[in-house]
């Protein structure tokens, strides 16, 4: 058998190509990031490069030169792009799983899919948009400091940023006026941060597992190295509504914060892709997401279990551990599974 990824994250090519070794199939991946680190990996079979995203004739190409069975986006635009050309691109192979278009671009947009949780009573933050300066100061006061500035659309905490005061919101916009209209803004919610990473049958969930952070009250809005993983009934009920109202169908990463104040979860946003710890939610819980969505793509009945409970550590930590004569281990932190791929991997880190 063979699989055609298409995606541009490092992290996410590598760890999907991880999650699909027990396949023991040919796994190719086509990418627009020339310092993709997969070229490295000891896993891909091969990777070519795409200069455009919608060049459905490329992916054509590639499909037909290799006899591949199952198209498989990873990342968010390249999975819309599938399902944009869904028609054509089946008749050459089977493709992965895709939610709707006009209900994809819902989910990914912080905006738009906050007026949407809003409309529908599913709990999200308060939100407004930037538009001027003296809109900006009346909401950012109604809100209460501190508030945040995300982008409509990122990733990975990406240009997201904390302001504890108008002084400061102020300058940021004055500085980056015309160029934060795109913008959301919300108010600061000291908490911990979930993520539920979820398969999704025409809005029904198939799977899923919950992993939490400790609680964050600075200004670092980057992936979490320490994750408790469990179970949570009050979380996956709000997914459940929201996916169903979407009709989501594949995989997604939903983006939650817990207020410390009531225990209350918000939604955030939805990351219509694999997510960076996926194969920490593999190891740590034995759900094999990218390995689930191959065999469900191609028509086949995966054996799904029960997530199971789970801990991830920080490098610092383990290290501080030891110092103190305590138990902890270098495979309790996420760079255990660095070790199956070690070029690549060190490729990812530098930044090569």
């Amino acid at each position: 058998m063979s699989v055609l990824l298409i995606g541009y994250d490092s992290n996410l090519s590598l760890g999907v190509l991880y999650c699909l070794q027990p396949l023991n199939c040919d796994v190719y991946l086509l990418t627009s990031n020339i310092k993709n680190a997969a070229r490295f990996s000891r896993f891909l079979k091969k990777l070519y490069y795409l200069e455009d995203k919608n060049d459905r004739e490329r992916i054509e190409e590639i499909v037909t030169t290799h006899s591949i069975d199952l198209i498989m986006p990873i990342d968010e635009l390249e999975t819309r792009n599938v399902k944009v050309h869904l028609e054509e691109l089946s008749k050459v192979a089977v493709c992965s799983w895709a939610t709707e278009v006009d209900m994809f671009d819902i989910g990914i947009n912080k905006m738009k899919l906050a007026k949407f949780l809003s409309n529908n009573d599913i709990p999200c933050p308060l939100f407004a948009s930037i538009d001027s300066l003296n809109q900006m100061q009346e909401r950012a006061d109604a809100m209460g400091y501190p508030v945040l500035i995300k982008p409509d659309r990122g990733s990975f905490g990406r240009m997201i940023r904390r302001f504890d005061d108008w002084e400061e919101l102020s300058k940021y916009y004055i500085e980056n006026e015309g160029q934060i209209n795109d913008y959301i803004l919300q108010p600061f919610i000291i908490g911990s941060d979930i993520t539920c990473n979820v398969i999704c049958n025409n809005g029904e969930i198939v799977c899923y597992t919950i992993q939490e952070s400790p609680v964050k009250n600075g200004h670092d809005f980057s992936s979490n190295d320490i994750l408790e993983f469990h179970d949570d009934s009050e979380v996956i009920d709000v997914i459940s509504k929201m996916m169903k109202l979407l009709k989501w169908h594949g995989v997604a990463c939903v983006d939650m914060r817990r207020d410390i104040r009531d225990n209350s979860v918000k939604i955030l946003e939805i990351n219509g892709r694999f997510w960076a710890s996926v194969v920490s939610s593999y190891i740590r819980t034995g759900l094999n997401f990218p390995l689930i969505m191959v065999k469900l793509a191609l028509g086949k009945d995966p054996e799904i279990s029960k997530a199971k409970i789970g801990k991830q550590l920080s490098l610092k930590q383990v290290i501080s551990s030891k110092l103190k004569g305590k138990g902890a281990s270098f495979k309790d932190t996420k760079y255990i599974s660095y070790l199956a791929d070690p070029l690549a991997r060190v490729i990812q880190v530098l930044k090569l």
